[in-house]
Formats: structure tokens, C-alpha cells, sequence
């Protein structure tokens, strides 16, 4: 009996399984009420509308993003040129 026949016939095989007839269903409802609780807590495109229209919210993150670009290039030339 070479892999294949075994294959084939453990596949036959009948399984002891006791599951009821709307297990699937069950589990699908259950995953369906799970992904309902887990909603992104981030309304991104909220977000985005209100960083569009608040001037003072790009300045402040344009602010945040040229500091730690200039931060980063400190620490490399400090680390490159650190004796």
C-alpha cells in the first residue's frame, strides 16, 4: 500500500465527530459578534477632514515631524563622528 492508498483511505475513514448540525453557524454568528465588539477605535477619515481644515494642527505636526528630523540627524553625525 504505497502513500497515496493511505491517504485515500484514512480519508474515507468515517470521522467521531458529535458536532450539530449548525455548529458553522454558530461559530460564523459568533465571529460576526466578536469583529462587531473589535470596531477600529480611529474614525480615519474624520481625522484626516479635521487635520485638513485646523491650520494650526498641520503647522504643530509640521513642527513635531522637522524636530525629529533634525533630532535624527544629530544623533547620526554624533554617532559617525564620536571618537
Amino acid at each position: 500500500m504505497n502513500l497515496d492508498e493511505k491517504y485515500r483511505a484514512w480519508k474515507e475513514r468515517p470521522l467521531p465527530l458529535n458536532a450539530p448540525p449548525d455548529f458553522a453557524g454558530e461559530v460564523m454568528r459568533r465571529v460576526h459578534r466578536e469583529a462587531g465588539q473589535r470596531q477600529a477605535q480611529w474614525n480615519w477619515p474624520g481625522v484626516l477632514k479635521c487635520f485638513q481644515q485646523n491650520v494650526v494642527l498641520q503647522y504643530a505636526a509640521l513642527a513635531v515631524a522637522a524636530a525629529a528630523g533634525l533630532s535624527r540627524l544629530w544623533l547620526i553625525f554624533f554617532a559617525i563622528l564620536q571618537p
